[in-house]
C-alpha cells in the first residue's frame, strides 16, 4: 500500500505543477510541497520495508518451526553486503545450501541482518544448524546448538550445484504457519497489472487536484491551439468563462468594480444584491475564490451595475485598437470597469460613482504612457488627455 500511496503522491506533485503552470502558484506550490514530502517519505518506506521484510524473521515463526523439529544443517556458500545498515549493522545477502533432518535440500539466498560482532559465524564454507520455517523451507534461520551432535554427524550437506535452488520470494515473511506478502505483490507475476494499477493512481490524483481548474484547462489548451503559451483573461472567452464562473459562486450578476489582468478577474460584489456589503472574489487559474470582505466598501448600494450592462467582448478588441492608435505594447494592461461618478452638481448623488459604467486602461512603455476609456456597449474608444 505504501507504493500506491507513492503513486498517489506522484499524480498529486504533477497536479500541483500543472496548477501553478495554470497561474495559482501559491496553490499549486503549496500541493507541490506537501505532495513530493509524502512521495519521498514512502518511497524510502517502500525501501526500508523492501530491505528488511526478510531479515527480520518473525519470533514466533522461528519458535514453531522448533517446536516441530523442522530443523537442518545449513552450508553458508558466499556473503555479500546490500548497503543497506540497520542500527549500523550490514544488512547482508547470505548464500546457503540447506539439508533437512527429512532428507529435503535445496539451496536459496537468505537476507539477514548480520552483527558486525558475529561476522566470524558468516565465512563462506561455515556448516550451522537452522531451523526450517515452513516444510520444504526455503526459508530458514540460523539456530546453533538446536541439533543433537548424532543428528549434525548423519546430515551431510551436499553440493550448491548437485540441489534445486528454490529462491525466496520478494517481500514475503513467514507468518501463522504460511507464507504472506504485501496486498500488491512486488515479484514478476502480476506485474503489469500493477504498474497499470499505479498509473491510475497517478491519473486519477492528477486529476483530482485538477478538477476544480478545468475551466483554467479549457482555456489553456485553447490559448495553445491560438499560439499562446497561456489563457489572457482580457480576450472575449476567458472573460464569459470568468463571468460564468463568478456569478455562479456569487449567487447573482451584481457587480461594484471588475479589474481584469491578463492571469484573473477580481470582483467587488455585494453579499446579497442591493445591498451595501461587498465582498472580493477573484478567478484565476479557472478556479473562483471568495476573498473576503473588499477593501474599499461602497457608499451607496447604487454603485453596483449587471455582468449584462457590459459588451465584456468589445474588452480585447478595444486594447488592440488603443495600441494601434497610440503605438504602445498591450503587455499586462490592467482593465478597470466601474461606474462613472454623477457630475451634477445638483443632484442628491453628486459625486457619488452612479453613472454608467465605464471601461478603462492604460498602456505605456518607457518612455510613455497613454489612457483610454471605453463606453460599456463597447461603441466608443476615447482616449483620455
Amino acid at each position: 500500500m505504501l507504493r500506491l500511496l507513492a503513486f498517489l503522491a506522484l499524480g498529486a506533485v504533477l497536479g500541483g505543477l500543472a496548477v501553478a503552470a495554470l497561474g495559482d502558484q501559491e496553490t499549486g506550490f503549496g500541493i507541490f510541497g506537501i505532495a513530493l514530502a509524502v512521495f519521498i517519505i514512502s518511497t524510502v518506506l517502500v525501501s526500508v520495508a523492501k530491505s528488511l521484510s526478510p531479515a527480520l524473521p518473525s519470533p514466533a515463526a522461528v519458535t514453531a518451526a522448533r517446536d516441530a523439529r523442522r530443523l537442518g544443517r545449513a552450508r553458508i556458500d558466499g556473503v555479500r553486503q546490500t548497503g543497506t545498515l540497520v542500527n549500523d549493522q550490514p544488512v547482508c545477502e547470505i548464500d546457503v545450501t540447506v539439508i533437512a533432518l527429512d532428507g529435503g535440500a535445496w539451496a536459496t539466498t537468505l537476507r539477514r541482518i548480520v552483527p558486525l560482532v558475529e561476522l566470524a559465524a558468516y565465512q563462506p564454507g561455515l556448516e550451522r544448524d537452522v531451523v526450517i520455517l515452513l516444510d520444504g523451507g526455503p526459508e530458514v534461520v540460523f539456530a546453533d546448538g538446536e541439533l543433537s551432535p548424532t543428528e549434525r554427524e548423519r546430515l551431510v550437506v551436499p553440493a550448491r550445484s548437485a540441489v534445486e535452488l528454490r529462491p525466496i520470494e520478494a517481500g514475503t515473511r513467514v507468518r501463522n504457519g504460511r507464507r504472506s506478502g504485501p496486498l500488491l505483490g512486488v515479484g514478476r507475476r502480476g506485474r503489469p497489472w500493477r504498474l497499470a494499477l499505479f498509473a491510475v493512481a497517478t491519473i486519477v490524483a492528477a486529476t483530482v487536484v485538477l478538477l476544480p481548474y478545468r475551466d483554467g484547462i479549457a482555456l489553456t489548451v485553447a490559448a495553445w491551439q491560438d499560439g499562446r503559451w497561456s489563457a489572457d483573461m482580457r480576450t472575449p472567452d476567458s472573460l464569459q468563462t470568468a463571468k460564468r464562473a463568478l456569478q455562479a459562486e456569487i449567487g447573482h450578476d451584481q457587480v461594484v468594480s471588475i479589474v481584469v489582468t491578463p492571469d484573473a478577474v477580481i470582483v467587488d460584489a455585494p453579499i446579497r444584491a442591493g445591498e451595501q456589503a461587498t465582498d472580493e472574489w477573484s478567478f484565476r487559474a479557472g478556479r473562483v475564490t471568495h476573498d473576503g470582505a473588499a477593501l474599499s466598501q461602497p457608499r451607496v448600494a447604487e454603485e453596483q451595475f449587471s455582468w449584462s450592462d457590459l459588451a465584456l467582448d468589445r474588452v480585447w478588441p478595444a486594447l488592440q485598437e488603443a495600441s494601434d492608435q497610440s503605438g504602445l505594447p498591450i503587455e499586462g494592461a490592467p482593465v478597470s470597469i466601474r461606474r462613472t461618478s454623477d457630475g451634477d452638481i445638483e443632484s442628491p448623488t453628486f459625486n457619488e460613482s452612479v453613472g454608467l459604467p465605464d471601461v478603462s486602461f492604460g498602456l505605456s512603455d518607457d518612455y510613455r504612457r497613454a489612457s483610454f476609456t471605453l463606453s460599456a456597449d463597447g461603441s466608443r474608444l476615447t482616449p483620455i488627455g
